[in-house]
């Protein structure tokens, strides 16, 4: 995104500077025409740099953040007296005539005000001179902005687009979780998500995921899979409505826990295959929130 702001603003400025220096009539006496678009060229990119180097400042303003307009007429106004300066500056160093001519016609004849006059004079011929750049500074400033509203509007369409997605997933869960009929089926392996790791479809839905060295053994009722793979890389994969990890390398599926055991003092999930996954600690917590109603009930109704 940067690229291309910096890449929209360096064509803008090229252009700009060409424009200018092509339609100006006459060139300084001395001047080659290279030395007349590389003039142009050095006073768009001082007038470019304030504009942009302000418009960043003043978009951290709090109140003012993201409100392009706001921001890119203030730092055009407030960039306007820097740009006057650094080009009053520039055009006495190459000797053109603006602000001497300026100067030169507004001085009085008599020799005992020279002084006063001197001063007085130089301070209204630099507000002459900004106000004789303004035009062009505002349009300059004006051009460079539109890059900017470019990415506002994008940005903006992302952002609806992304809250009108997040939404629309929000109510799909919300309906799954009220209606059992619409609930996740995502658990078969179809060959996209963790399914694109096999050769083939597992069978059946996923019960549980186990870390083995440096492979992941996948297993469901009718099938069980082994797959070079990182644990952490394959349960990011998988659907977080459906299943979760209980120990740093077991994952199991919601619906594949029919109870829970202790044995030594360890807590361990049953699961609807006859197998049994161990509990760390560090997930403890989650599985009595998500498991420990519904193993009590499971005690009151056995006994």
């Amino acid at each position: 995104m940067l690229r291309s702001y910096i890449a929209q603003v360096t064509f803008l400025c090229l252009t700009a500077a060409l424009l200018l220096a092509a339609s100006q009539a006459m060139r300084p006496e001395g001047w080659t025409l290279a030395s007349l678009y590389g003039y142009w060229l050095i006073r768009v990119l001082i007038e470019a740099t304030l504009f942009i180097a302000f418009f960043e400042v003043i978009d951290r303003v709090p109140g003012l953040k993201s409100r392009v307009w706001p921001v890119a007429v203030t730092a055009a106004v407030v960039s306007l007296f820097p740009f006057a300066l650094s080009i009053t500056a520039l055009d006495l160093i190459l000797g053109l005539p603006e602000l001497d001519g300026l100067t030169a016609s507004a001085l009085p004849t008599a020799p005992s005000t020279a002084t006063t006059a001197n001063g007085i004079s130089h301070i209204g011929s630099f507000f002459l001179e900004v106000i004789y750049l303004s035009d062009n500074h505002l349009a300059l400033c004006l051009l460079l902005t539109a890059p900017k509203l470019f990415v506002f509007s994008t940005n903006t369409q992302t952002g609806t687009k992304a809250l009108t997605e997040a939404q629309k997933d929000t109510a799909d869960v919300a309906d799954s979780t009220e209606n059992p009929d619409l609930q996740d089926t995502s658990l078969v392996a179809d060959g996209t998500g963790f399914g694109r790791h096999l050769e083939t479809p597992l069978e059946g839905d996923l019960l549980r995921v186990e870390a083995q060295e440096h492979y992941v053994r996948l297993v469901s009722e009718t099938d069980s899979r082994m797959v070079l793979y990182r644990f952490n890389d394959i349960v990011a994969e998988l659907p977080g409505n459906d299943g979760m990890q209980v120990h740093r390398s077991h994952w199991v599926a919601y619906a594949a826990v029919v109870g829970q055991s202790r044995e030594n003092g360890r807590l361990w999930l049953d699961l609807k295959d006859g197998s049994k996954v161990p509990v760390s600690r560090k997930y403890m917590d989650d599985v009595d929130a998500r498991f420990g109603k519904e193993t009590t009930a499971q005690k009151k109704a056995v006994n």
